[in-house]
């Protein structure tokens, strides 16, 4: 299942690059990149860009559109290019804890 998880996050990722969100890196996580994912599971996927960290509802908002053309059950998060290194946010540690980084081609 995890696979068709990252299958599914790669093309989600070629899909913002190619509306104009440059990608630096991508990771899923929650229950797919801990292994715990039913088939009602949400794909949790994390979209780190230097052009985030502005307008982050905006920003959210862009990345929903896009995954909603991809399948409905992505949950993206924006995340600017530091702010996985945030010591405080409990939300990028589950991410570098568990993250499964995405091959962006």
């Amino acid at each position: 299942m995890t696979n068709t998880a990252i299958n599914i996050a790669k093309d989600f990722v070629r899909m913002v690059s190619e509306n104009g969100i440059p990608v630096d890196s991508a990771y899923v996580f929650g229950s797919y990149a801990k292994g715990h994912a039913k088939t009602d599971s949400d794909i949790d996927v994390c979209i780190i860009s230097r052009k985030f960290g502005k307008d982050y509802i905006k920003e959210m908002v862009d990345l929903r559109k896009i995954a909603l053309k991809i399948d409905s059950k992505i949950e993206p998060i924006a995340f600017g290019v530091n702010d996985l290194n945030d010591k405080y946010s409990s939300l990028a540690t589950e991410i570098r804890q568990s993250g499964i980084l995405v091959p962006i081609s």
